[in-house]
């Protein structure tokens, strides 16, 4: 099975020709299914929701989609009483989607908050009731992997000058070490990388995407990734726009102990 893992599409602040190079890759390579963890607008307005579902319905293949930080009015009155509303009429109705198939089962939750008990609302958190809702996701699981996708990173990168606060970060790491999860999937930082985590003999693959189709790029051109599912391997092939095409920069393999 092959997963595309875009994120930080920021429609509204965004590359055209990246776009339109993304289309073209997906058409010709032919992923299974598509991932976006969250961003998927600049500033959540209609017009941006509009063009980023027109790029989804371009798409050949169905789309596993999660809200980001920016997926939410700014400081207008819609942030605080239908926080959600544009992104439900537009993407999709379910904030936390779920899906299993027989060799991956994903499970999706939604780090963005309206409003945070700190200065910056652009961090995320994650609740005992989403750790409950994980828990019970993966409880039934016989899928050989499970993926786990969010939009704010649990791990940060080693040479990542952009840190973010994940609060209650811990509650989520014990969850995700109780449910043996395989790979989390995530974004915000424009940033790609992997981070490993051993728990009593599991690894836990933290993947980072760059922004794939942001101008808004840190350090590393537009970008995603592209994980090929085995029984008992995966391959992570880390793309970049080079040009007009999106070319494997780097590869990493990982097999199930």
């Amino acid at each position: 099975m092959k997963i595309a893992h875009i994120s930080d599409l920021h429609f509204g602040s965004l590359s055209r020709p990246a776009t339109e190079s993304l289309i073209r890759h997906f058409h010709d390579d032919k992923p299974d299914l598509v991932v976006a963890s969250g961003d998927i607008t600049q500033d959540a307005t209609c017009t941006e929701f509009e063009e980023a579902r027109a790029f989804f319905d371009l798409l050949p293949m169905p789309v596993f989609c999660i809200p980001g930080n920016h997926d939410l009015p700014g400081m207008d009155l819609e942030r605080f009483y239908d926080p959600w509303g544009r992104y439900k009429r537009f993407i999709a109705q379910d904030l936390e989607p779920e899906l299993r198939t027989d060799l991956v089962h994903l499970k999706g939750i939604n780090t963005a908050r309206r409003v945070l008990a700190h200065w910056n609302w652009a961090n995320g958190s994650v609740s005992q009731r989403q750790c409950r809702d994980t828990r019970r996701a993966f409880a039934a699981s016989t899928a050989p992997w499970r993926v786990f996708v969010m939009h704010h990173p649990v791990m940060n990168a080693r040479e990542m000058p952009l840190q973010v606060a994940l609060f209650n970060r811990n509650r989520l790491l014990r969850c995700l070490d109780d449910t043996r999860v395989d790979i989390v999937l995530a974004g915000h930082q424009h940033h790609a990388y992997i981070e490993n985590r051993l728990t009593d003999g599991h690894t836990t693959l933290f993947l980072n995407a760059s922004t794939t189709t942001s101008l808004r790029i840190r350090r590393q051109p537009n970008g995603f990734n592209m994980l090929n599912f085995g029984e008992k391997s995966v391959r992570i092939d880390r793309m970049e726009l080079c040009g007009d095409v999106f070319k494997i920069v780097s590869a990493e393999s990982h097999t199930k102990a």
